[in-house]
């Protein structure tokens, strides 16, 4: 007797990067100086909570078969959302309960800025990958991996928020929310109706 196979899983990425897009939409405030710094623990709840259904996203993703997009979702859920979440949280906690200690006690965030340029190298590195798939999604990932490194160097020189490169970091983190929440639009669109309503554009590479 034939095994029975159930129902088809539909792709998990038009999710994820709507989540990709919201969220960087605030980290792009936070850069910019637009909020005060009791904005951070906010910042922090909502990154990890995406990190929470990115991961689940992820693994979908994987269980599809699709290890490009179910690796960049990881990526995005584990180093991203969860590692900047919680070094937000930490961040939050230490200036709540180690004003007074001593500046050896205080969070030096200079650490996260050689996390940032780690992930930003990770990023340029799926370029000739996610340029099979659309050079839309290739120059994103520019704008994204571009925003890191400027994220990285505005860290480990003690940059404030709203100072360049943080500001240019902003930017960039703004430009590739809309370019992904686009790009999550036309998937969803695209496969609703069945066909090319909203152009994603076409492969770069063979």
């Amino acid at each position: 007797m034939a095994e029975q196979k159930g129902p088809q899983w539909a792709m998990a990425t038009p999710a994820e990067v709507y989540l990709v897009g919201v969220a960087c939409i605030g980290i792009f405030g936070l850069l910019m100086g637009w909020v005060n710094p009791g904005a951070i623990p906010v910042v922090a709840v909502f990154l990890i909570a995406c990190g929470i259904v990115t991961m689940a996203l992820g693994t979908i993703e994987l269980r599809r078969g699709d290890i490009l997009l179910g690796s960049i979702n990881m990526v995005f859920g584990g180093l991203i959302w969860f590692g900047l979440g919680f070094i937000l949280a930490y961040v939050a906690w230490a200036w709540a309960n180690l004003g007074a200690a001593p500046a050896v006690l205080q969070p030096d965030l200079r650490i996260a800025g050689y996390f940032a340029a780690g992930i930003s190298l990770l990023f340029f590195l799926f370029l000739p990958n996610v340029g099979k798939l659309s050079w839309f999604l290739f120059l994103a990932f520019v704008v994204l991996g571009l925003g890191l490194a400027f994220l990285a160097a505005g860290l480990i020189n003690n940059t404030a928020f709203g100072d360049f490169p943080m500001s240019a970091s902003g930017v960039c983190f703004l430009i590739f929310a809309l370019m992904v929440i686009y790009l999550g639009t036309a998937f969803i669109t695209n496969t609703v109706y069945q066909a090319p309503k909203l152009p994603i554009g076409k492969p770069m590479m063979k």
